[in-house]
């Protein structure tokens, strides 16, 4: 059975973004567990809540097919430089990026020379990402190998079916 890591923040995420892929993923009998800082409810920026089955720490990509990391304001506020979330970026051996965690990912400098998207407000994540070496283009939905980017909820289907695609043929 192949199995997704989602990463979310525990307090403030997307949570279209986070149920999107998480239902096709189990409805396709996908393995989908949840990472977070810390093992607690973690909190949807509409308030809707959910628990993390592993923190960041314990993650070990040799335990993933893909991981997945899903965005809104508590990713950046909780991930921002963080060490564990760009380890867990830099040794995934799928790995799919949606909203501003692009942005915050290519730190670890996984996207040095891939071409990525975003969400973009004033250029600012699209400059960051170029500033770390990654090509940064306008598009609801970018695969680059084995990386998959989307710039953000309105996205959400057809990121999850972009990844859904890409596990089925691994």
């Amino acid at each position: 059975m192949k199995k997704v890591l989602i990463v979310i923040a525990n307090n403030g995420f997307q949570d279209y973004e986070f149920w999107v892929p998480f239902d096709m993923f189990t409805h396709a009998w996908i393995s989908v567990s949840v990472a977070a800082w810390k093992i607690w409810e973690c909190i949807w920026v509409f308030g809707s809540k959910t628990v993390a089955d592993i923190e960041l720490e314990k993650v070990k990509w040799e335990n993933y097919d893909m991981i997945i990391f899903i965005w809104w304001w508590g990713a950046y506020a909780q991930y921002f430089w963080n060490k564990e979330y760009l380890r867990i970026a830099k040794e995934a051996k799928k790995l799919w990026a949606i909203c501003i965690t692009p942005m915050i990912l290519s730190a670890s400098g996984v996207f040095n020379g891939k071409t990525v998207t975003s969400r973009d407000q004033n250029w600012v994540q699209k400059k960051f990402i170029q500033n770390n070496w990654g090509f940064w283009v306008d598009k609801n939905v970018v695969v680059s190998g084995n990386i998959i980017t989307a710039n953000g909820p309105e996205s959400a289907k057809e990121f999850a079916e972009k990844c859904l695609e890409m596990i089925r043929n691994s």
